[in-house]
């Protein structure tokens, strides 16, 4: 820019110092009668086609017009020379380059300007002359065209964006971590689909097996922080430095992971393929006119091992209770199916001189009374349980309708859990979300007990809350009840589960020689729920076994 003179005297028409203006919203270098070149060339023409002198250029490029909070750097410079008397016209090559935020921002600028004796000349508007009364009606009648230009626009591309999102697209931001964005025709509109990113997506499945073992949001932040993997951010910023740098990309200090990131990734419907749309500070599955999730992207993990997911940062079906940095496997625990008979969430695990245990989940808080001695021995649990089921599978009779029920059911969750199709998947799916929802409400009704809903407010939030989920329960249960119908075929249990003679739990047993997985998964075949209660007694006197209640397998209850 040529270095600008204070004026030291009134304005001369011969001896005029002009400085020219420009902005575009996106960085553009073409031939196109906007491209910032353009622009300068015209308003350059404009100040040698009036005589005056060529005192400067200002550019900003990359900035948008209508948005209050963008920082023009050049506009305030432009300006801070006016106010120190450098400038004596300003030449723009249109109204729309100095603002778009409608004609009280243009006056304003406009009265700064003349408070400070300099003209405003516009390339495209030449009838604009701020000396005259009527050239600054006319500037207010330009600037609110401006504004209503701006407006009709942003009006367009938000109808355009509630469109897209219906139908499932991704329609704003940077794609989320872990994926890449692809454009593909969805009937009459071309969408933005997810895909997984090559580089990005094994880390997102690397987070989410590691979360459902136990660890930690923070656990899994500081081992990301450890491998040196580069977060999002840090991959966009290198980018955008690299573009405005036109290719070349200077070193960047890696910014870190934190909790609050990790849960945000793993929270995303769109790793399970769903299309979210924000509610608040969360994204909520976007569903269709059924009620079923409106699948739109090219999935990261199954939708089963997502709802599972959910479960486990819930705190429903903890995987393990990390102890002392050490992951602490356990049976009924990880399978989901433990919980307390007081207030009726989960148990975890925990350790206890050494020894591990079973646990109410919200024993400790002191939230709810009456939790004394709800901690029961880990071994003792599983045994129990364990010798039960295979008890009755020793025992069944083939002509009681109960049992062979029971059975049918074992068989059937067994022979979905094998069938990898895509309506067995979803069955799945849509089971764990039903499971999901019914918690939900058990957590809401638990929490108005405790006082967390007083007031009007608080009751009317409770209702919109309560009515919110039964209806999303509704909905699900049916597309539950839909996909089961749609069963064929006998059922057909392993010869496994058939025990012969010997301890059923014996080494040499089909249990004996199983891994933890698989045990954990035979036992979910058969049993919905196992309830513990109180402790009477203490060590060899507790009364452990009388303390388990097992709810066996319901059609319908997978």
């Amino acid at each position: 820019m040529t270095p600008l003179i204070k004026r030291t005297g009134p304005l001369s028409l011969d001896a005029v110092r002009a400085v020219s203006y420009i902005r575009q919203s996106k960085r553009r270098e073409d031939d196109s009668t906007s491209s910032p070149e353009a622009q300068r060339t015209k308003c350059e023409a404009l100040i040698t086609a009036k005589g005056w002198e060529n005192a400067g250029h200002f550019a900003d490029v990359g900035k948008s017009g209508w948005d209050p909070k963008v920082v023009r750097p050049e506009f305030e410079e432009l300006m801070a020379a006016v106010r120190a008397g450098h400038v004596d016209a300003v030449v723009v090559f249109s109204l729309s380059r100095l603002t778009r935020q409608g004609a009280l921002e243009a006056m304003l600028i406009n009265e700064e300007l003349a408070k400070h004796g300099v003209l405003l000349v516009s390339v495209e508007e030449p009838y604009l002359d701020t000396s005259t009364p009527m050239g600054v009606a006319i500037f207010g009648l330009i600037a609110a065209l401006a504004q209503q230009e701006s407006d009709l626009k942003s009006a367009y591309i938000t109808a355009t964006k509630e469109t897209l999102r219906a139908a499932g697209s991704h329609v704003s931001g940077m794609a989320p971590y872990g994926f890449q964005a692809t454009r593909e025709p969805r009937g009459e509109l071309v969408v933005v689909k997810l895909v997984p990113d090559p580089v990005e997506a094994p880390h997102v499945r690397q987070m989410v097996s590691w979360a459902l073992t136990g660890m930690s949001a923070s656990s899994i932040a500081r081992k990301l922080n450890e491998d040196c993997v580069p977060t999002k951010a840090a991959d966009m910023e290198a980018r955008v430095n690299a573009r405005r740098a036109r290719g070349v990309s200077k070193p960047l200090e890696r910014t870190t992971w934190v909790s609050s990131t990790v849960l945000r990734i793993l929270r995303d419907p769109r790793l399970a393929g769903y299309a979210a749309e924000r509610k608040g500070t969360k994204r909520v599955i976007l569903r269709d006119n059924q009620g079923a999730p409106l699948e739109a992207h090219e999935a990261l993990v199954s939708a089963d091992e997502w709802w599972r997911l959910q479960n486990v940062l819930d705190g429903r079906t903890p995987e393990v209770v990390r102890q002392g940095g050490r992951a602490v496997p356990s049976l009924l625990g990880s399978a989901g199916l433990l919980f307390c008979e007081v207030c009726g969430s989960s148990m975890v695990t925990d350790k206890r001189n050494g020894k591990p245990l079973y646990r109410c989940n919200r024993a400790q808080s002191g939230a709810v009374p009456g939790h004394g001695g709800l901690a029961i021995s880990m071994e003792a649990a599983d045994e129990v349980v364990a010798r039960r089921v295979w008890a009755r599978l020793t025992a069944m009779d083939p002509e009681d309708p109960e049992d062979l029920e029971w059975l049918a059911e074992a068989a059937r969750r067994f022979a979905a859990q094998a069938d990898t199709g895509e309506r067995k998947a979803e069955l799945a799916a849509a089971h764990a979300e039903l499971e999901h929802v019914r918690e939900a409400l058990k957590t809401l009704y638990r929490d108005r007990q405790e006082g967390l809903y007083a007031g009007a407010v608080g009751t009317e939030m409770f209702r919109e809350s309560v009515e919110r989920l039964t209806a999303h329960e509704a909905r699900t249960a049916g597309r539950v009840e839909e996909l089961g119908a749609s069963e064929e075929g006998p059922v057909r249990i392993p010869a496994e589960w058939t025990p012969t003679e010997g301890d059923p739990l014996g080494p040499d047993s089909p249990w004996g020689r199983w891994s933890l997985e698989r045990r954990r998964s035979f036992l979910g075949f058969f049993v919905d729920r196992i309830v513990v209660a109180k402790s009477v007694g203490r060590g060899r006197n507790a009364n452990t076994t009388e303390r388990i209640t097992v709810q066996w397998a319901a059609m319908g209850e997978a």
